[in-house]
């Protein structure tokens, strides 16, 4: 994310809708990355408002991380990575080809309980493998500030990497734990190698990076 090349809006504010309840569902080591889709009993977690087309629901997310502290995010602030990033995935419930993405950055800290759940169980996906998961609270996954993020029409990050996406960046970080990073990093691909799975950063060519207020 250029900085230099941003433009300055301000939107009404981004709604979280069930993002306080408790969910459970399954976690999966795909081969490429840890995937949690929650199974959704009452309401589903959706997010609309913050400049949104419409409302969009969480079908999944998913974790990027590197085998370094300096590298493992997906994007980059002023050429510099971070160690892991969240991606909360949202299809669209009028049109379910749009896709909303919710990024988050993690900074090294000492509060664990962001990642409590996934970390408890990330020893029993070393290799690709799926395993229930329990207690997830998304808002503990979400920066208190939820008023700036960065804003961009993009792709997925991951294979078919469709152009259909509005990716919203947070640009306040959660805290992972350093022990919680070595959980990540001891994970398996398919091949049996330590797995990375953060993709090159890509040219934002013509596309408009925004840094949004919301009121």
């Amino acid at each position: 994310l250029d900085l230099s090349l941003m433009k300055h809006i301000t939107v009404d504010p981004l709604k979280f809708l069930n993002y306080d309840v408790k969910l459970k569902g399954e976690i999966v080591n795909n081969g490429h990355s840890v995937q949690v889709t929650p199974h959704f009993e009452n309401g589903a977690p959706e997010i609309q408002g913050g400049g949104f087309d419409q409302t969009y629901r969480l079908i999944q997310y998913h974790f990027h991380w590197g085998l370094h502290d300096n590298e493992g995010s997906e994007h980059t602030l002023a050429g510099l990575h971070y160690p892991a990033e969240l991606h909360l995935v949202h299809e669209g419930l009028t049109n379910p080809k749009k896709i909303a993405v919710i990024g988050v950055f993690f900074v090294l800290g000492d509060d664990d309980k962001a990642l409590h759940q996934e970390c408890a169980v990330l020893n029993k996906i070393i290799d690709p493998k799926s395993q229930p998961i329990q207690e997830i609270f998304l808002d503990d996954k979400l920066p208190k500030n939820r008023k700036s993020f960065w804003r961009y029409m993009g792709s997925l990050t991951t294979p078919p990497c469709s152009e259909v996406v509005t990716w919203t960046i947070f640009t306040e970080p959660v805290v992972i734990t350093k022990s919680q990073l070595a959980l990540f990093r001891n994970l398996h691909d398919k091949t049996g190698h330590i797995m990375k799975n953060f993709r090159p950063v890509q040219k934002l060519y013509n596309r408009e990076l925004q840094l949004v207020m919301t009121a």
